[in-house]
């Protein structure tokens, strides 16, 4: 009788789980092919091992949810195994008949684990409370069902396994109540996976088996010559969609997010959340833009739906500074940043650009930088300078090509640092040369705007240019320029500057000679960072300084906090009741520090005005490393 009520049930559980499954699949494949993401599969199938196994990256980022999620996952898996091994066993009854006192001990392990899993995430939910489960998805309505349904039967089997072994299996209806709950819950759970947040144990997997190969530096190119970029869920890839799914809505990415954390609609979180709830309308099963059924409207084609309206509004697509840290913690490489990056190639493409991006735009592409600066003023910091500072055309037969940047070319708070530096490669004997007015923009955050058509432009007119000097090496003063040049231009040899300063350091070419008796923190840049792993490096520079005590915000190298420059944000007026370069400034000074140093000129223009917003200019100054390594080299400036 038994074996007649288990094979029913588990025949209903795994029609319902593999009718899920065929929705998701049909749904994913609504979604553009994309870039190959299958190269190279043993090293994909390690990361799934590391990542999606062992939860290494999870454990990384928070250790005490990485144990959680490795004791319940393996937990689970034990249970499934014992499951299969039941199943089998009804048909076949002594086949496992001698593993069977192993095969207990093993249920027991994995109920302990799993409890034990499960008891350190309900603290974590309800008691820690991390700031992430502040602000929850609104339709986020299976997290206490699912938690309540594992506790419950992992409990059932605790008491039918405990029952059963000091009691007379006849002497009570009991234990068979409780084998029909704690069976009826385990396989519900099953049945549940493609219908709940439960569905990212078998997406997570394959979504870090498709994790890109591309460098952090490098954007996604183009889909083809037609692709216009992400209007309408159609033009999400194939991947995207996939990524919906095995979001776990755990909340890290919102947590770092300097747009959510300043009270701006963007949240990449709900980004994901409101992809995977387009899975209706793009299966015809709903009606409206992504509503649940019983709408009186009419199910709309897909290609009439606008994901700005419908996964993210325009002020959340315009409040990314493509700081890359969503992607950073997300423990199974969702790519909610990349997705927002098509968005707005989306947008440019429709016309539908706000005021401020066009200017930031237009400025660039008339005058070569984002303030409209007349380009002929370029060179103008150079020759009201007391410092050599030799063009190309001055010196034919430089070795390494300074590429200034915007910032440092007009920007008053940067041009001194750019001086300073001009000093100390000259001592240094450096042989470089600088383009002066024939210096365009990189076209770093003009592509991340989303403006392809005239980042290409600005890359074959930079590329003529050091064409036309014999250009093969360059060094670039702001992270943004480092970047793109290095990952996205090819075919040059390209260095930040720290990298060329720390070498004469270490050679002791560079002697750094007065000590700076004061404590310093120092401000991970994104493009530096997250975008390039050059994190040691300018530590190491400031802590060859003599006198300098370095200390560290709460959120440095990996989850540094953006400043709130990136992706054409440096001239616009930041949304949200709060900015990301005030939270920042406010973090630094928490650590008493009275230097806050910086390695990016935008990071420089944005914190020191967080600092005098916020009225702590008296306690914490905002100085790049050049300026320290300068002052220390030379003595301080009267």
């Amino acid at each position: 009788m038994f074996e007649v009520i288990y094979y029913v049930m588990l025949v209903v559980s795994l029609s319902v789980f593999f009718y899920g499954l065929w929705q998701k699949w049909k749904f994913i494949n609504m979604g553009l092919k994309g870039e190959a993401r299958t190269s190279k599969p043993l090293e994909r199938l390690w990361f799934v091992v590391r990542d999606g196994l062992l939860l290494v990256r999870l454990y990384l980022r928070e250790s005490k949810m990485g144990l959680s999620h490795f004791l319940f996952l393996w937990g689970v898996v034990v249970i499934l195994v014992n499951i299969l091994i039941f199943t089998i066993s009804f048909a076949i009854p002594d086949l496992f008949r001698a593993t069977y006192p192993w095969l207990k001990a093993s249920m027991t392990a994995a109920g302990v684990m799993i409890l034990l899993g499960l008891a350190i995430a309900a603290v974590n939910r309800y008691v820690i409370k991390p700031s992430r489960f502040a602000k929850k998805f609104e339709f986020a309505w299976d997290d206490n069902p699912v938690l309540a349904i594992f506790i419950l039967a992992a409990l059932f089997g605790f008491l039918l396994k405990e029952f059963v072994r000091f009691s007379e299996l006849n002497s009570t209806a009991l234990p068979y109540v409780l084998w029909f709950l704690h069976t009826a819950l385990i396989l519900g759970f099953i049945a549940l996976i493609p219908y709940t947040k439960l569905l990212h144990i078998i997406a997570a997997p394959i979504n870090i088996f498709t994790r890109s190969e591309r460098k952090p530096g490098v954007m996604r190119e183009p889909l083809g010559e037609d692709y216009t970029g992400a209007i309408t869920p159609l033009d999400l890839t194939r991947r995207d969609l996939l990524a919906s799914l095995a979001c776990m809505r755990c909340g890290r990415c919102q947590d770092i997010c300097p747009a959510a954390n300043s009270g701006t609609t963007l949240n990449p979180m709900f980004l994901m959340q409101n992809i995977r709830r387009l899975e209706k309308v793009l299966l015809g099963k709903s009606k409206g833009n992504g509503s649940e059924e019983g709408s009186e409207q009419e199910v709309q084609n897909p290609e009439d739906i606008l994901l700005v309206e419908t996964v993210l509004d325009e002020e959340a697509v315009w409040a990314c500074t493509t700081c890359r840290a969503c992607m950073e913690m997300c423990p199974v490489y969702v790519e909610q940043m990349e997705i927002i990056g098509e968005m707005r190639r989306g947008l440019i493409e429709s016309g539908e650009t706000p005021p401020d991006v066009r200017d930031f735009l237009q400025n660039i592409q008339k005058q070569k930088n984002p303030w409209g600066e007349g380009k002929f003023k370029r060179d103008q910091w150079i020759k009201k300078s007391e410092i050599e500072i030799p063009a190309v055309k001055e010196n034919p037969e430089f070795e390494w090509l300074w590429f200034v940047g915007c910032a440092h070319s007009f920007d008053n708070r940067n041009i001194p640092v750019a001086r300073k530096l001009a000093r100390l490669l000259n001592d240094l004997e450096i042989n470089y040369a600088v383009l002066g007015r024939e210096e365009g923009c990189c076209g770093n955050d003009v592509r991340r705007v989303g403006e392809e058509g005239l980042f290409q432009v600005l890359m074959e007119e930079n590329m003529q240019t050091f064409e036309k000097y014999g250009v093969e090496r360059l060094f670039a003063t702001s992270p943004h320029c480092y970047n793109t040049f290095k990952n996205e231009y090819g075919g040059y040899e390209v260095k930040f500057i720290l990298e060329i300063l720390y070498d004469a350091i270490k050679s002791g070419k560079l002697e750094l000679k007065y000590p700076i008796n004061k404590r310093v923190t120092f401000h991970d840049p994104c493009y530096l960072g997250r975008y390039n792993g050059m994190y040691d490096l300018p530590r190491e520079i400031l802590k060859a300084i003599p006198g300098i005590e370095l200390v560290e915000m709460p959120r440095n190298r990996e989850r540094s906090f953006c400043c709130g420059a990136g992706g054409g944000n440096l001239v616009r007026e930041y949304p949200g009741e709060d900015r990301p370069n005030n939270i920042r400034a406010r973090e630094a000074a928490s650590t008493n520090a009275e230097i806050l140093a910086v390695a990016c000129p935008f990071c420089m223009i944005m914190l020191e005005d967080g600092v005098k917003a916020e009225k702590l200019d008296d306690r914490i100054q905002v100085l790049d490393v050049i300026e320290l390594v300068y002052e220390s080299v030379y003595g301080k400036e009267e």
